[in-house]
Formats: C-alpha cells, structure tokens, sequence
C-alpha cells in the first residue's frame, strides 16, 4: 500500500481531523458537476475552466466542492501536465478504448475500485493520484 504525506493546510478549517480522502459520493457529485458544465457550456466553456484550474489539480466540477486531485506519495496538488495524462489519458482514453474492447466493463471496473482502498479509481492508481479535501488552501 502506497504511503502518503497529506501537504501542509489540508484537512477541516476548524482543526477538526477528517479522511484527506474524497469519499466515494464527494466524487461523484464532482463528476455530475463537471457533466452538467460540460454538456451546459458545449464542452467550450468547461475546457476554458479546465485550463484555468488544471495547473492546481482541479476540474471545473471539483473547484467548487473543495477537491483537488493530489500526488499520492506527497499529498501536493498535480500539476497542469500531470491533470491532462490523467483526465485524457488515464481517464477518457482508457474507458473509450478498453470500454469497446471489454463491452463496456472497464469503465464499470474502473469506478467501483472508488469503493476501495483510499478511494483510489484504476485511473487514479495508473496516474499515481489521489482526490483529497482542500480546505482554504490557495494552491
């Protein structure tokens, strides 16, 4: 199991201890969210956000709910290069190719592994990532 150091300012404003992990729901609601924009904006919209937040390891539908998507052994926010080979990549790529190749099972396979250790998806263990709170942190 991969070992991670949570980055200085993560976790609760208050002080209050809580899992660094995004749960299971948190990270569906960040994916609807991203949806919703997406398809609202004819993707433009999304992709223009999408560059602007990238460099802090965020999507559009993560900013708003507080998540960033962080490197798993530091606990720091990815940067802009590493966010593209994960959402296109490691993401997109991999559940357009493999999801023809396996009748549609890859993808399935891919989010219910959310369900598991540290609510890391195959696409967050292919890219070494994890999806952490960001609690007032300007990154």
């Amino acid at each position: 199991m991969e070992q991670v150091s949570p980055a200085v300012g993560y976790g609760h404003p208050d002080g209050v201890r809580i899992s660094p992990e995004v749960s299971p729901f948190g990270r569906l609601a960040g994916q609807v969210i991203d949806a919703v924009l997406f398809v609202g904006t004819a993707g433009v919209g999304w992709l223009v956000w999408a560059v602007l937040v990238a460099g802090r390891g965020q999507t559009p539908g993560r900013q708003p709910l507080g998540h960033a998507v962080a490197d798993v052994r530091t606990g720091r926010p990815v940067g802009r290069g590493r966010m593209v080979v994960r959402e296109l990549l490691a993401k997109w790529l991999l559940w357009a190719v493999l999801g023809v190749l396996t009748l549609g099972v890859y993808p399935v396979v891919d989010v219910l592994f959310v369900f598991g250790d540290r609510q890391r998806t195959l696409h967050d263990r292919i890219a070494g990532t994890i999806v952490v709170h960001k609690w007032g942190v300007d990154l």
